[in-house]
C-alpha cells in the first residue's frame, strides 16, 4: 500500500482488521514521503451505526411531533365544524335558539356568524308570522262581535227601523276592513318604522272614536269623554294606525279598568300626545306590561298592548304607561309637517 502511495496515488485497504489509507506527500513535484493512517474497522463501523441510529431517532421524533401537531390542528379544525353541524341539526329539529359558538379560526367564525344571522332572520320571520296570526285573530274578534250584535238587533226590528241598523252594520264592516288593512300593513312592514301618511284630522278622529266606543261603554254603565287641549284643526295624523291603537287602549280600559274613561289630546309641538285613562289602578309589573303573551290581573296585556306597541313603533312614535293609579297610557304620535 505504501508502494502505491509512493507512486503518487492515494491507497486504501485493510490490514490486520484495520482500515488503512496511505497518502503521498509531494514536494517540488516529487513524492518525498508517505503518510499512513489506520483505524480499527469495528470502531468505524460502530461510529457509522451510531450516527445512523441518531439520524433515525431524529427522524422518528420529527415524525411523532408532526403527527401530534397534525392531530391537534385537525381537532382545532374539526371541533368547530362538528359544533356547527350539531347546531344545524338542532335547527332542523325546531330549536331556533341553537346559535353557533365562536372559534379561533376566522374562516369558520365567518360561517358561524352567517349561520347565526340566518337563524336570527328566520326567527324574526317566524315571530312576525306568528304575531300576524295572533294580531289578526285578536283585532278581528271585537268588530266581528259588534257586527254580529248589530245584525241580530236588526232582525228584531220592523222594516221601518231597519235602515239605521243596516247603516251601523255597514259602519262596523268598514271598521273591520280598516282593521284588516292595518294588520296587513303591520305585517308587511317587517316591524320597521316608516312614515305613514297623515290623512285624518284629530277632531274627526276623536269624533269617530267616540261614536264607535260610546255605546259599548254605555252598555256597561260607564262614560267615555274625548277632549282636546287647543289642538289646531289643521293638524292631521295617520288615521288608520292611530285609530287602531286607541281602539286597543279603549278595549283594555273597558275590559280591565273602572269608572269614566277619558281620551285627551295634547299639542306638544312636534308631536301629539293621546292620553287614555280610567279610574282604575294598575297592579301588574309595568316592565312586563307590553310583553306579547303576558297576561295579568288588571292588565289586559296579552296581545292587545303588544300589538299597539308594534303599531306605534311602525309609526316612529312611543306608547308608555304614564300613571298606574289612576291608570293612564300615553301615545306620542310625531307630526312630520311640524318637525323643525
Amino acid at each position: 500500500m505504501a508502494r502505491r502511495a509512493l507512486g503518487g496515488t492515494v491507497a486504501r485497504g485493510t490490514a490486520g482488521g484495520d482500515l488503512v489509507v496511505a497518502v503521498p506527500v509531494s514536494h517540488a513535484e516529487q513524492v518525498i514521503g508517505v503518510m499512513r493512517a489506520s483505524s480499527a474497522e469495528r470502531t468505524v463501523r460502530d461510529r457509522v451505526l451510531a450516527v445512523w441510529a441518531a439520524l433515525l431517532g431524529v427522524a422518528v421524533l420529527a415524525l411523532a411531533v408532526a403527527v401530534l401537531v397534525a392531530r391537534r390542528q385537525a381537532r382545532a379544525l374539526t371541533a368547530p365544524l362538528e359544533d356547527l353541524s350539531r347546531h344545524c341539526r338542532a335547527v332542523m329539529d325546531g330549536d331556533l335558539t341553537a346559535h353557533a359558538a365562536p372559534s379561533t379560526i376566522a374562516e369558520i367564525d365567518q360561517v358561524a356568524r352567517t349561520h347565526n344571522d340566518m337563524l336570527h332572520s328566520l326567527s324574526e320571520l317566524l315571530r312576525h308570522e306568528r304575531n300576524f296570526t295572533a294580531n289578526a285573530s285578536h283585532q278581528l274578534r271585537t268588530p266581528l262581535t259588534g257586527l254580529q250584535l248589530t245584525l241580530e238587533a236588526g232582525l228584531e226590528q220592523d222594516e221601518s227601523r231597519l235602515r239605521p241598523v243596516l247603516d251601523e252594520a255597514l259602519a262596523a264592516t268598514r271598521r273591520l276592513h280598516d282593521t284588516v288593512e292595518e294588520v296587513l300593513r303591520l305585517s308587511g312592514s317587517r316591524g320597521l318604522p316608516h312614515t305613514a301618511a297623515p290623512d285624518r284630522a284629530v277632531a274627526d278622529l276623536l269624533s269617530e272614536t267616540e261614536e264607535r266606543w260610546h255605546g259599548l261603554f254605555a252598555r256597561d254603565g260607564r262614560r267615555l269623554e274625548c277632549v282636546t287641549d287647543e289642538v289646531p284643526g289643521d293638524v292631521r295624523v295617520p288615521g288608520g294606525p292611530v285609530a287602531e291603537i286607541l281602539g286597543v287602549l279603549l278595549d283594555n280600559a273597558r275590559g280591565h279598568g273602572r269608572g269614566t274613561v277619558r281620551v285627551r289630546v295634547r299639542d306638544l309641538g312636534d308631536a301629539l300626545a293621546f292620553d287614555v285613562g280610567d279610574e282604575g289602578a294598575l297592579e301588574a309589573d309595568p316592565a312586563r306590561l307590553f310583553g306579547r303573551g303576558h297576561t295579568g290581573d288588571g292588565t289586559g296585556a296579552g296581545i292587545g298592548l303588544a300589538l299597539a306597541r308594534d303599531l306605534v313603533f311602525s309609526l316612529g312614535g312611543r306608547l308608555f304607561l304614564a300613571s298606574g293609579d289612576p291608570t293612564t297610557f300615553t301615545l306620542l304620535v310625531p307630526v312630520p309637517g311640524r318637525l323643525e
